[in-house]
C-alpha cells in the first residue's frame, strides 16, 4: 500500500483560492467601510446645513422683531411727544388707548418646544450669547420667567 503525498502542484490551487478568499473578503471589509464612512460624510454634511438654515432663521427673526420694535418705538415716541407739546400747552389732549402688540404666537413656540426644540452641538461664543441676549428679552416680555444658565443646557429655546 502507497500512500500518496500531496505535491507542491496539488497544495498551489488550494492556497491559491484561500488567498483569492482572503483577498474578496478584505475588499467586501474596504467597500462596506467605505460606505459607512461616505453615508455619515453626507449626514455630517446635511446636519450642518440644517444647523446653518436655523441660526439664519433665528438671527432673521432676531432681526425683524429688533426692527419692528424701533419702528414701533419711534412711532410712540412721537405720539408721546405730541402728547406732552398739547400738555405743556395747557391743553387737554385726547387720550388713546395703548394696546401693545407683538408677533409672539404661542403656537409657534409650542409646537417647537413639543418636538424638542433645537439641539446646536457646535457652540461658539457668539451662539451663545445671542441665545441668551432672546431669552432675557424673553423674560423681560413675560415669556419665560427666568433665564436658565449658559453652562447648562445646550438647548437652544425658541
Amino acid at each position: 500500500m502507497t500512500l500518496i503525498t500531496p505535491t507542491t502542484d496539488q497544495k498551489a490551487p488550494f492556497v491559491s483560492r484561500a488567498g483569492r478568499w482572503v483577498a474578496e473578503l478584505l475588499l467586501v471589509f474596504v467597500g462596506v467601510y467605505a460606505a459607512f464612512w461616505l453615508n455619515n460624510y453626507q449626514q455630517r454634511q446635511q446636519d450642518e446645513e440644517r444647523r446653518d438654515r436655523i441660526l439664519a432663521s433665528i438671527e432673521r427673526t432676531l432681526r425683524d422683531g429688533i426692527e419692528s420694535g424701533k419702528i414701533n418705538r419711534a412711532k410712540e415716541e412721537r405720539v408721546a411727544a405730541d402728547f406732552r407739546r398739547a400738555l405743556e400747552a395747557g391743553e387737554m389732549p385726547p387720550l388713546a388707548p395703548f394696546v401693545f402688540t407683538t408677533d409672539y404666537n404661542p403656537g409657534d413656540f409650542a409646537t417647537m418646544l413639543q418636538a424638542g426644540g433645537i439641539f446646536l452641538d457646535k457652540w461658539d461664543a457668539k451662539i451663545v450669547d445671542a441665545q441668551w441676549q432672546f431669552l432675557e428679552v424673553a423674560k423681560q416680555a413675560g415669556i419665560i420667567k427666568a433665564v436658565p444658565s449658559k453652562s447648562k443646557f445646550a438647548l437652544v429655546l425658541p
